[in-house]
């Protein structure tokens, strides 16, 4: 549906429309948005009000901002029964971003399905830690790609970077390839590959490892828009939700160009024993730990020795 169309779906209040037969012209834009923010506040979701104004402005066409100034608008019938339907699966705890099919990452607005994780702010430090460090021209591998989310924000950025993001989950590299599509970012290859598994001998220089992380109890805890919706397998390792992260970090070196990089995303409490991990393998050297916004331990960094 057009923007044009969408806005369309609003009848405006400025000339009231006499009521006749069944004519239904809804409730206030206003009173929408607080009808919506009490439902979703009812079903436990803390960001009601913003998802409420995200819903109303998706729905018509236009900016959260705008939403004040067309307050006094009135909703029409079939913007109602559109607004109803996605505040009922919101009611189940069905993330937004599945219900809109989009979810932002920096500069970006990307498809996302059931078949990814939606793409998570922290991440961003991740990428924007990459898009400063890589060398000019630089190779870039990007593991457990989903949505390509790292990898197509590093090449929106970074144009003369070349990155090769790969993922075990066929579903989720079309996701991927729909993404880099609509952005024409020719600069980025996908690669179905578990971790290093198709890639044989290529090395990189840089490679960011944004593997499942989370524990089979942790994973009881979730949300329920993680735990019933997001898929388990690109969120849960076995091993204290090491495995994948260690099995990566004993491989990476044969993987990486000499002064290459990699930098991991971690769970909680989990860097001291990939850095411990790191260390014994004698490769790596300036192992580091990075926090996040909230000043948790997000990230292990690490270069390889000279």
């Amino acid at each position: 549906m057009k923007k044009s169309q969408k806005r369309n779906l609003l009848i405006s209040s400025a000339k009231p429309v006499p009521e006749s037969g069944c004519r239904d012209i809804g409730v206030a834009c206003v009173q929408a948005l607080e009808n919506t923010a009490a439902r979703l506040a009812a079903a436990g979701i803390e960001a009601n009000r913003t998802e409420s104004e995200l819903i109303l402005a998706e729905l018509t066409g236009g900016l959260r901002s705008e939403l004040f100034l067309r307050r006094n608008d009135r909703l029409s019938t079939a913007l109602t029964t559109a607004l109803e339907k996605i505040v009922r699966r919101r009611e189940n705890r069905e993330p937004l971003q599945y219900i809109l099919g989009h979810a932002y990452f920096m500069n970006l607005k990307l498809a996302v399905t059931p078949a990814v994780l939606i793409p998570r702010p922290e991440t961003e430090l991740l990428a924007e830690y990459l898009i400063k460090t890589a060398p000019p021209a630089a190779t870039v591998l990007d593991l457990g790609t989903g949505s390509g989310a790292i990898a197509l924000a590093l090449a929106f950025e970074r144009r003369d970077l070349r990155i090769t993001g790969v993922d075990i989950s066929t579903s989720a590299l079309r996701v991927a390839e729909r993404n880099r599509d609509k952005y024409r970012l020719d600069n980025v290859e996908f690669l179905h590959s578990d971790l290093f598994g198709r890639l044989g001998g290529r090395r990189f220089d840089r490679i960011a490892a944004n593997l499942p992380y989370v524990t089979e109890s942790e994973y009881l805890t979730l949300m329920p828009e993680v735990r019933d919706f997001e898929p388990k397998l690109a969120l849960t390792a076995a091993g204290d939700g090491l495995k994948l992260i260690l099995s990566c970090a004993a491989e990476a070196p044969e993987h990486l160009n000499s002064g290459g990089g990699i930098i991991f995303e971690i769970g909680l409490n989990q860097e001291q024993r990939l850095r411990e991990a790191l260390a014994a393998g004698g490769k790596f050297a300036d192992i580091t730990v990075v926090q996040d916004y909230s000043r948790r331990n997000r990230f292990v960094r690490a270069e390889l020795g000279t």
